[in-house]
């Protein structure tokens, strides 16, 4: 029988899920990240996983924050940038827009091409690309040739209008590999044919910078699991949610930026779907980042604007924009490993900085001293010191407590125990205020929703975070603690493209829309696996949209019917749906513009189910009491231990209870009552 095998790196732990493609049975396991070299990692895990792990496996699909990480700490290769006359400094003018306009030391991420690697070259095209000025061969050749001595390693061109015609940018490229053949390029064109040159550029920059240090990581990645035995194709799991060959992968790395936690939302979908909900709040904390996604009716929400690199924690304009369709998450620095401390104030701060793999929170006995979530909920009651990992990996709660009392403690004249819930209920009190924003500039209720919570952390911290945020009922897959590698199993192969061509709805003609999607889907095509059947892909059609004068857009959703008769009346009732719901009126005397032409092809997901819930007991029993902390009642009471192993459907329990697994902790206070779905789900209802 084929199988598929899912690995998430992320910052803490790296994650694997390996599933029997027919019968849905999965072995799961978990392992800490080795930052040097991920893959190391990875070829650690997959020999942990059995001997037999890797007979008759038909995909891997890898999730990595190399693209991220190399960013953010600088690490890439040392990239050039050939544009237009004109334009070189366009990575620093940005959009001229201050992202805090009361802070007098204002920062901005300095650009990842420095100016003396940023040249011009002779060439100009019109908005609607015909060309105003040849391109002039000469002066590419002597920016190749500077940027060759300069020692440059990646090479981006993004051209003014490229998005429009092309051709002057695969000139520059053909020229680049000609005179610097063992240079990779990176052409706008490619990684962004889309309109607005500073987002296309930047966009394209990090690509470039990023390329050379995902093909060398890819290449020992295939290495390592070819050393070990593997035949299967690697494939990379996209930001977007879909999943990708590494071939794709090594040529665009902008695309997989968000791997990781893009799996954990199909993840949280693909249960709530199982479980029949429709409006679901994904919830991921891991051990350095908490993120929040909202999935209804079985579909992530999607969007392109997001940044990377901030230089002010979370703040939306500090970072470098990078225009690919990801999957909409919320995130903020809160997670196992955050830091906790005292600020000059007197006032507790946890996050965004982390402990990370190395050293870790002060009770993974690996040298750290400074107190952090983990410590905190060791403390409270809520960790097992000898079952972590399933007892693969001993806690030391006396460290904790250590830790806790120099770092929060003493400084506040509190008791260890004090100190743990002020941090416990401080980076809840976090996640509950980024949620509420999150989830209400959409226009959606946080009481409409369920909470999915997965990752090591997120079973932990849910119930309390749930109550804070006002949500009644939250959802434990089974193995939460590794569902960003499940999510990579049940992903879509997909590819997602988008063509720049600015219109005015009412003078758009449907069949040349449709001719311009029918080549997008054939390039979509091109990116993916090739034993792909035709038939079993499908596509999804989507135009960016706005009122004629407005500078930003929303994407509309559009049927393939609605390429016909009725065209501009179809597509202004949809749009009309959209705005009202963020906006709450239309205005039916502005004229609509279409921006961007957006497709999205996929093959629909392996794998239905992992295996049903297994064996168990609806009359089990715990296996030990343990005091915890209860925030409903405001003290430590005596808690029932389960083993997760032991529940079958139909099981039932009134908190307060803690259910643990291998990978994750479920911590129900006095004021839930515990189900279990005939999936193996707990379905956890909060009152009070």
């Amino acid at each position: 029988m084929a199988k598929s095998l899912g690995s998430d790196i992320g910052g803490t732990f790296t994650d694997f899920a390996l599933a029997d493609d027919a019968t849905g049975e999965v072995r799961i396991h978990k392992c800490l990240t080795t930052p040097d070299d991920p893959s190391v990692a990875v070829a650690e895990g997959v020999a942990a996983l059995g001997a037999n792990a890797l007979e008759n496996l038909a995909y891997h699909i890898h999730g990595t924050t190399l693209v991220i990480n190399a960013v953010i700490e600088r690490k890439g290769a040392k990239t050039g940038l050939i544009t237009t006359r004109g334009a070189r400094d366009v990575l620093e003018i940005g959009r001229e827009k201050r992202y805090d306009g009361y802070d007098l030391k204002i920062s901005f991420p300095e650009p990842l091409v420095p100016r003396p690697s940023r040249l011009e070259i002779d060439e100009r095209l019109y908005a609607d690309g015909q060309a105003r000025t040849e391109l002039n061969e000469e002066t590419v050749r002597a920016a190749v040739k500077t940027l060759v001595d300069q020692g440059i390693e990646s090479i981006a061109v993004s051209l003014l209008h490229a998005y429009r015609n092309p051709a002057h940018e695969q000139r520059v490229g053909a020229i680049i590999a000609e005179m610097a053949p063992n240079i990779p390029i990176s052409l706008s064109s490619e990684v962004l044919p889309e309109m607005k040159e500073y987002e296309r550029t930047s966009t394209t920059v990090i690509n470039a910078y990023a390329k050379p240090a995902a093909a060398n990581y890819l290449n020992r990645l295939n290495q390592r699991m070819a050393d070990a035995g593997a035949a299967s194709e690697l494939l990379l799991m996209l930001s977007s949610g879909g999943t990708t060959t590494s071939a794709t992968a090594r040529e665009f790395p902008v695309q997989i930026i968000e791997s990781g936690p893009a799996a954990g939302a199909l993840g949280a979908a693909h249960y709530a779907r199982l479980a029949g909900i429709d409006h679901v709040l994904a919830f991921d904390m891991g051990g350095t980042t908490a993120k929040m996604c909202l999935v209804n009716d079985g579909g992530v929400a999607k969007t392109t604007e997001f940044e990377v690199a901030h230089v002010h924690r979370f703040k939306t304009g500090s970072g470098f924009p990078v225009h690919i369709p990801v999957v909409d998450l919320m995130e903020i620095g809160a997670g196992g490993g955050s830091i906790a401390r005292v600020t000059e104030v007197g006032t507790v701060q946890v996050g965004p900085e982390s402990a990370g793999a190395q050293p870790g929170p002060a009770c993974y006995g690996q040298g750290g001293t400074e107190p952090t979530v983990s410590d905190a909920d060791l403390v409270l009651g809520y960790l097992d010191a000898g079952h972590f990992l399933g007892g693969g990996m001993a806690l030391d709660i006396d460290a904790a407590r250590t830790a806790l009392k120099a770092g929060i403690a003493d400084a506040l004249d509190l008791s260890i125990e004090d100190a743990a819930w002020g941090v416990h209920g401080i980076v809840n009190e976090n996640m509950a205020s980024a949620a509420k924003v999150y989830v209400t500039e959409r226009g959606e209720d946080p009481a409409r929703y369920t909470m999915v919570a997965f990752g090591g952390a997120g079973p932990v911290h849910a119930v309390d975070f749930a109550r804070r945020l006002g949500v009644k009922h939250v959802l434990i897959p089974p193995h939460a603690g590794v569902a960003s590698a499940l999510g990579m199993i049940v992903a879509p192969i997909a590819f997602d493209t988008v063509r720049s061509q600015p219109m005015r709805l009412s003078g758009a003609d449907p069949a040349t829309l449709r001719a311009t999607f029918d080549a997008m889907a054939a390039e979509c095509r091109n990116r993916m696996p090739a034993d792909i059947a035709p038939d079993r892909i499908t596509d999804q059609l989507s135009f960016d949209m706005r009122y004629v004068g407005q500078g930003y857009h929303e994407n509309i959703a559009i049927a393939p019917n609605m390429l016909g008769d009725g065209f501009e009346s179809a597509v202004t009732e949809a749009f009309n749906a959209a705005y009202t719901k963020l906006y709450g009126r239309v205005y039916d005397d502005l004229d609509l513009e279409i921006i961007n032409l957006r497709l999205s092809a996929s093959a629909p997901a392996r794998i239905g189910d992992f295996g049903g819930a297994g064996a168990g007991n609806t009359n089990a029993s715990p296996v030990s009491t343990r005091s915890a902390y209860c925030a409903h009642t405001g003290g430590y009471v005596d808690h029932g231990v389960f083993r997760r192993t032991d529940l079958a459907p139909g099981f039932e329990a009134r908190g307060p209870v803690i259910i643990e697994e291998n990978e994750s902790t479920t911590v129900a206070g006095s004021n839930c009552v515990v189900r279990v779905d005939e999936h193996g789900s707990l379905l956890i209802e909060l009152s009070g």
